[in-house]
């Protein structure tokens, strides 16, 4: 049986930051403690910015969000912890797989369905990832408190949907849910952690 097979690909990343030697874009400088003047005021701010970027359309495959944007990095951010043993954390990213224009898998560049029929499947690449147990070992980045060169480390537990799945002549999309989950009582020390890997999408022609 002729077999044809193609993959797609996107970074995967999850992080953590612990303590106050991790850099942030948000200057904690103002503090509530010892105002007590009437019109005394602090606060907060985050930098932010706005973008978009447009693509031309076409029969390429390509890996989107559930709002119909090309992923350019999928970035599992647990947000900044403290050290000690952690909270269950879990960041959820819906991925899919489908062409550019729209159209079902076995379209012609035209839109005229086809066909062919497939099977389906999502993978994750990566030496830092165990199949066996769904898991991803994140290590923590060195930094200038670090008092030996012992690679500190934590797992997540990468979650989405394995295995083959039947994608007919007129299915237009393969999508899966990939879930990080950092499981309650995960200890961590301070400082940024991070793993990076390749999530896959495969069409296989039956």
């Amino acid at each position: 049986m002729k077999k044809i097979t193609t993959i797609l690909s996107v970074l995967a990343l999850s992080s953590l930051a612990f303590g106050a030697h991790v850099a942030s874009n948000q200057q904690l400088v103002d503090s509530p403690i010892g105002m007590t003047t009437k019109g005394d005021s602090v606060g907060a701010g985050v930098p932010f910015e706005v973008r978009v970027n447009v693509i031309p359309k076409g029969p390429e495959l390509g890996i989107f969000d559930e709002n119909g944007n090309l992923y350019d990095t999928i970035v599992f951010d647990h947000g900044t912890k403290l050290a000690g043993k952690l909270p269950r954390s879990v960041v959820k990213k819906t991925v899919i797989l489908q062409r550019a224009d729209g159209y079902a898998f076995s379209a012609d560049k035209n839109g005229q369905v086809g066909s062919t029929t497939y099977t389906g499947k999502f993978a994750v690449d990566s030496t830092l990832y165990d199949e066996s147990k769904n898991t991803l070992t994140l290590e923590k980045l060195s930094s200038s408190t670090d008092t030996d060169n012992t690679v500190k480390t934590m797992k997540t537990e990468l979650n989405f949907i394995k295995g083959d799945r039947n994608v007919s002549a007129t299915d237009n999309q393969l999508r899966t849910e990939f879930n990080s989950v950092i499981l309650a009582g995960t200890e961590a020390v301070g400082g940024q952690y991070v793993g990076t890997g390749t999530i896959q999408a495969t069409l296989t022609v039956k």
